[in-house]
């Protein structure tokens, strides 16, 4: 959902770099049972971003909230994707494999975990930047102070890689965009939060 959304949106060329640039994404996976979950993904884009890439924007391009629910705000549009039921039928929107997987682990315990290994080098390469030092720079500024934040919750954390909440009933990642793109982001094959119910 996640991934394939962004490389989506980075691999679209110039105008989709810099759009993806003025965006923040989070993802919560809420754990509503042993056998079901709901997955928010919302994307706020600056809305004068918004604005030039609807007046450039063509019948056959993707729509920034073609599956979503679109609220406007004062100086971001945010687009808000939910899916809900067994976690076999959630379907993240991903086109390439790489979405969370949820799985029940026995004793009242599920597991959540997001692929992130293969994520800078994704977006690295779908923008250009892998092979580019400019373009690096580039980014490095644009992705100022935007992030993509992952989190899991629904019941008490009982074994994470993330950070945990201080109430313990949830635990968050947040990966600036800008460390994606440096050189010395050393994210984990995944991350992943396992929800006692």
């Amino acid at each position: 959902m996640m991934i394939s959304t962004l490389t989506r949106l980075a691999g679209a060329g110039g105008l989709a770099l810099m759009l993806t640039a003025c965006m923040d994404v989070s993802m919560t996976v809420d754990i509503q049972s042993e056998a079901e979950a709901e997955a928010t993904m919302v994307t706020a884009m600056k809305r004068d971003m918004y604005d030039l890439m609807m007046a450039q924007s063509t019948e056959d391009e993707d729509d920034f909230c073609a599956d979503g629910k679109l609220a406007e705000k004062p100086d971001v549009m945010e687009c808000t994707v939910i899916e809900s039921g067994p976690f076999a039928e959630l379907q993240f929107d991903s086109e390439d494999g790489e979405s969370p997987s949820i799985e029940a682990i026995g004793g009242g315990q599920v597991r959540v975990s997001f692929p992130t290994g293969d994520l800078a080098e994704s977006l690295a390469e779908d923008t250009g930047a892998a092979e580019d030092v400019q373009i690096q720079a580039m980014i490095a500024s644009m992705f100022e102070g935007h992030a993509i934040t992952m989190t899991v919750m629904g019941g008490p954390i009982v074994d994470t890689n993330m950070q945990i909440a201080a109430d313990g009933m949830s635990a968050s990642f947040e990966i600036p965009f800008v460390d994606l793109f440096g050189s010395d982001l050393d994210l984990p094959a995944e991350l992943y939060a396992i929800v006692q119910k």
